[in-house]
């Protein structure tokens, strides 16, 4: 079931943002992602809008849609991750939302390719400025089959 987030819910969520983001950002030292924790919890998640995936009270992942359009973050915890739940919490954003916008490290080319292959489209690179790294900005819009295509992992 796919549930908006309150204020309570923030720990558990932002424990999966943790582990996640040290998994699938390998290539940011640790204590980057340790230091914005409580930022994420304090700051973050009350200004999106935060929908949560449970299943059998588990949460297994979140998306947060900031300024009613950009996907700042999609988490799904680790040992539920390849079972279509970050998948249904994309759909679930597409559904209502009609322009989606969204940063990925290139080097993470799993979330680069998961957002290809659900219809985002890179539209600019440039260099993330807390960690010098370089993303891409993609993009999607209901009904959109055009954008730039830079070839990157897999894109068609």
């Amino acid at each position: 079931m796919i549930k908006r987030a309150t204020a309570e819910d923030y720990g558990k969520l932002a424990a999966i943002w943790l582990e996640c983001s040290l998994q699938a950002h390998d290539f940011v030292p640790e204590n980057y992602w340790r230091q914005m924790r409580a930022g994420v919890i304090r700051d973050y998640f009350p200004c999106t809008e935060t929908l949560i995936f449970e299943d059998k009270r588990q949460y297994k992942g979140f998306i947060c849609i900031a300024d009613g359009r950009h996907i700042g973050a999609l988490f799904v915890a680790p040992k539920f991750q390849g079972k279509k739940v970050g998948a249904k919490l994309l759909r679930c954003a597409q559904r209502k939302y009609s322009l989606l916008t969204l940063n990925v490290f290139v080097k993470n080319p799993r979330a680069v390719k998961f957002y290809q292959q659900n219809g985002f489209k890179i539209i600019a690179e440039q260099i993330e400025p807390s960690t010098g790294e370089k993303e891409l900005q993609m993009s999607w819009a209901l009904g959109c089959k055009s954008g730039f295509c830079k070839k990157y992992y897999g894109d068609s």
